[in-house]
């Protein structure tokens, strides 16, 4: 046993995982899903198939005994004796009269036994205010009877018409649009509402459905096979009815109700079959619970499988992930011990490997980094102060050629405080308040020797930002730029504009001038020299704004560092961005 507990965990995890694989692909559950599936979609292909034969069917029936009904009150409206009656009367006897009534009566009972649908059959003369019926005999009507059924003619758009709860065939004679006038009869068929639903019913009980019988396209008037039945069946009739073979047959669902519809436009009359989802989907109960089976032995095999991966794969891998997460807050002496012989073994060594050399490779680039700063600190240093010195000795010249003692007083003052600054090796980093300081005291000297052609607008800086730790010698480079390409050659006007914006996490320093000699083409060429990082230096030395940009970018990251655009006052405007959070500033602290 201990023999092949050894040989299992030395195998290879790929090995592993094949065997746990084949044993979820059990091929019971899918072929279980599939079969169900299909059964299901098979099962309620041939109940829809059922309930539309069965609509077709009562359809086909229905509308045999309509038209049948309809020939028959055709044929009987030209019949001679119904149609001459109103107008012979005057020249006819009481006898007379009286005998083609009983005949006609006679008449319309044949016509009521020639379906089982017609509960009477009556026949109206409002010359002689008479009624003759099929069920109740002859009698004496008054005109409103007549009026009332005579409006209701045509009402369900087709043959049919609904008068007191009743279904009607009618006809007149002659017919007349104006209700008002008497024709000479009103021949009509009542049709028997207690049939309908008798035979409703009998086709109900077949296939565990309800079935309702509407007339009118709006639902005017309707009889279900239920004895609650209700009115809620959603019927509409479409726009308009495709021409076709047989009719149209829609569904529908309204609740847990399925509804299948029929539609005939000759009648106007739809034929509705409703059923409970529940009793479709009885046939399909022993399939979910076969379903269901399957589904309770794929999740112990799911468990199974998922137990044999934790142990197999994600606890060696998590270890290998904490690894990767522990490398990433910076920590480079970590190690993953381990004993295994599989793929993570292989991977947990090459891990250890990486780590040694990522440390030693952090430790290489983090040494020479300081040393390329320091370096382009000292070569900035070396390339400003002798062209500085010169033109300051110079002013000061000028100043002692008209005796100015106090302002050449100032001028040495501030002369000596930056190049005290400027001298000063061993600090890399100083607070924003000090480059700031300092960039103003450069800003004073040069005020002093362009005089009234120059006007310095300088914003307070906020206490809170003067704390952040930035490189030495990032904000004078620009102040001098200003001076030299944009002020220098001014005789009046010159402006030098130092303000401050802020985001959540960046503090941005706007230095600014109304110089008039940039062009676009030179501004494109700054903007894309300062996106371009990675100049190298066999490429040009990286001085002034190039060198600030990169240094920034060095100790900050990519996102802060230096950006070109046009000033509002018509020169050019560089924008310093730094982080201006606390933690910055504490870390800089911390690192000196």
């Amino acid at each position: 046993m201990r023999h092949f507990w050894g040989n299992w965990r030395s195998r290879s995890i790929v090995v592993k995982l094949m065997i746990a694989f084949v044993l979820v692909m059990l091929p019971l559950y899918v072929i279980s899903m599939v079969i169900t599936y299909s059964s299901s979609k098979q099962m309620q292909s041939e109940v829809e198939t059922a309930h539309e034969s069965k609509l077709h069917f009562y359809h086909n029936h229905l509308q045999f005994e309509l038209e049948r009904m309809s020939d028959l009150i055709n044929e009987f409206s030209f019949d001679e004796q119904m149609s001459t009656l109103s107008t012979r009367a005057a020249i006819m006897s009481g006898y007379e009269v009286t005998a083609s009534l009983n005949n006609i009566h006679q008449k319309l009972k044949q016509i009521m036994v020639t379906s089982p649908y017609i509960n009477d059959v009556v026949y109206y003369v409002p010359g002689l205010h008479k009624r003759v019926s099929a069920v109740d005999g002859i009698r004496s009507v008054e005109d409103e009877e007549w009026k009332e059924l005579l409006a209701t003619m045509g009402n369900l758009n087709g043959e049919l018409s609904s008068w007191n709860d009743d279904l009607y065939f009618l006809k007149s004679n002659p017919y007349n649009m104006n209700h008002e006038e008497a024709p000479n009869f009103i021949l009509g068929i009542r049709l028997s509402a207690d049939e309908f639903k008798h035979r409703l019913q009998q086709l109900s009980d077949s296939g565990g459905s309800e079935l309702t019988l509407s007339f009118g396209q709006g639902r005017d008037m309707f009889i279900s096979s239920a004895d609650d039945a209700i009115d809620a069946l959603g019927v509409h009739w479409p726009d308009e009815l495709p021409v076709q073979d047989s009719p149209l047959v829609t569904r529908s669902a309204a609740g847990d109700m399925l509804h299948y519809t029929l539609y005939d436009a000759e009648h106007y009359f739809a034929l509705t079959s409703s059923i409970a989802e529940s009793v479709l989907e009885a046939p399909l109960e022993q399939y979910k619970l076969w379903l269901w089976v399957t589904t309770l032995i794929s999740i112990v095999i799911i468990i199974a499988f998922s137990l044999s991966i934790y142990k197999s794969i994600h606890k060696p891998l998590s270890a290998l992930v904490k690894g990767f997460r522990m490398a990433e807050q910076g920590q480079t002496d970590v190690r993953i011990p381990h004993s295994r012989r599989d793929e993570f073994g292989y991977l947990y060594s090459r891990f250890n490997h990486m780590i040694e050399r990522l440390h030693a490779l952090i430790e290489e680039n983090y040494v020479a980094r300081i040393r390329t700063s320091e370096a382009e600190l000292k070569h900035l240093q070396s390339q400003i102060q002798p062209h500085f010195l010169y033109n300051s000795l110079f002013s000061i010249k000028q100043m002692a050629e008209v005796e100015n003692v106090e302002l050449i007083q100032e001028f040495t003052d501030y002369l000596g405080q930056y190049f005290r600054y400027m001298s000063r090796d061993s600090q890399t980093e100083v607070s924003l308040k000090e480059e700031i300081q300092h960039a103003q005291i450069y800003a004073a000297i040069q005020k002093i020797r362009f005089g009234p052609r120059v006007q310095l607008q300088m914003e307070e800086m906020n206490l809170e930002y003067g704390k952040i730790a930035v490189p030495r010698v990032t904000i004078q480079p620009i102040v001098e730029n200003v001076f030299e390409h944009a002020l220098s050659k001014r005789s009046r006007g010159g402006i030098l504009k130092m303000s401050y914006l802020t985001s959540p996490d960046k503090l941005s320093i706007l230095i600014e001038d109304d110089g008039d000699d940039l062009s676009e083409v030179a501004m494109d060429r700054l903007r894309l020299s300062l996106q371009h990082i990675a100049a190298r230096h066999d490429e040009g030395e990286i001085t002034g704004l190039l060198n600030v940009n990169q240094r920034l970018r060095i100790r900050f990251g990519p996102e802060y560092g230096l950006a070109a655009e046009r000033s509002d006052l018509g020169g050019l405007r560089i924008i310093i961005s730094v982080p201006w959070k606390g933690e910055n500033h504490d870390a800089a602290h911390a690192d000196r």
